[in-house]
């Protein structure tokens, strides 16, 4: 029987003046963490990155297991502003790969051109969310002074330890660009994988995997894993938990709230239908325990709110749910969530995530949490 104990809580960074959200954590090569957040200006009622053209990423590292933290830094630089939530990942030749996916904005007025010129565009309309199927007379109905369109997929890649990084943009293909909440998974067999859904509704309909044998330098052309042409599936993360077995956790969007799940058996090249779990939350991270167990860690949005996860003893076949692990049920409201974890002895485990405090201000948290 699974047990466990919940440790403590910190705050990672807290800003009384801006939104702090979507947190991120991987272990440095030198025993260090690395965590990377969004941030933007608060807004009443509060904006998520696929709407607000002000987020940007920002990175902090801890030299003492989560004890302390450095004042964070926009990153790769903070001239990359429109990106969505970071992941960050670390290599084992010690690569930090930070990873966004990035809308272009324009204000109306140069969208209007672009769009006339034949480039996709999209604005927000009250009652149908961003959409590129407008006419021209809808300009003035925008719900903001700004639209959206395209930018690209990147993976931010660090040299030493997190200070400075080089950019490489990633080929979708065939692909209306792509975007997960989590980092690059590397394998055993030296491959970095990469599953990400399109990100441009109506057309998010395919997850697919990029991978590359270089360490993120260069990456070879995308695999399908699920085509959802219902638009349930997406924010994936994959784990490895056997030879040539990858295993894929799904957030749903009308499935009932549960996580699904698929699974290859050939490293990638192909995978099952997606299946539920009895995981009620979203969106899932995966973390292979020392112990050679799975965790998967998931935010809940509705009440009792908070923070859980689950133990798999048979790589994702089934999971432990009557044995849910609450790492949080104590947050005010939904506004939480996307959390990851560490392992950073043997059973010990930072749960990383964000969520709002007492006073209204919604910052990055962590969670000590000692398996037994």
């Amino acid at each position: 029987m699974a047990g466990y104990r919940v440790e403590g809580t910190i705050i990672l960074h807290k800003d009384d003046f801006a939104y702090i959200s979507h947190a991120s954590i991987a272990r440095l090569a030198d025993g260090g963490w690395i965590s990377a957040f969004t941030h933007t200006r608060r807004r009443e009622p509060r904006m998520h990155p696929p709407s607000d053209p002000l987020f940007r990423n920002l990175v902090s590292r801890s030299w003492d297991n989560g004890g302390t933290w450095e004042a964070p830094y926009f990153a790769p630089d903070f001239d990359w502003s429109g990106v969505e939530v970071p992941g960050i990942a670390v290599l084992s030749d010690g690569t930090v790969a930070l990873t966004q996916f990035r809308f272009g904005w324009y204000p109306l007025g140069l969208a209007k051109k672009r769009r006339a010129a034949g480039e996709p565009v999209s604005i927000n309309l009250q009652g149908r969310g961003w959409t590129e199927e407008f006419t021209d007379d809808e300009w003035d109905d925008a719900e903001y002074p700004w639209a959206r369109g395209y930018h690209g997929l990147y993976a931010h890649l660090s040299f030493d330890g997190g200070e400075t990084f080089e950019t490489v943009r990633l080929d979708t293909g065939q692909y209306r660009d792509g975007f997960t909440r989590v980092g690059v998974r590397e394998l055993s067999d030296g491959r970095v994988v990469y599953p990400v859904t399109e990100h441009h509704p109506p057309t998010s309909r395919h997850t697919y995997l990029m991978v590359s044998r270089d360490g993120c330098r260069t990456w070879e052309p995308p695999a399908l894993m699920v085509e959802s042409p219902e638009l349930s599936f997406g924010e994936p993360d994959v784990a490895e938990t056997g030879p040539g077995e990858l295993f894929c956790i799904l957030r749903t969007a009308d499935l009932g709230g549960y996580l699904y799940g698929c699974r290859s058996l050939d490293g990638g090249a192909t995978w099952s239908r997606p299946e539920p779990t009895p995981m009620y939350g979203h969106p899932g991270h995966l973390l292979p325990l020392e112990d050679g167990r799975l965790l998967c860690t998931y935010g809940r949005r509705t009440a009792p709110f908070g923070i859980r996860a689950c133990l798999s003893e048979d790589g994702g076949r089934s999971w432990l749910a009557d044995e849910e692990i609450v790492v949080r049920d104590d947050l005010p409201n939904g506004d939480l969530g996307y959390p990851t974890t560490i392992e950073y002895g043997p059973g010990r485990l930072f749960v990383c995530y964000y969520g709002q405090e007492p006073d209204g201000v919604t910052c990055a948290q962590g969670t000590y949490v000692d398996l037994e």
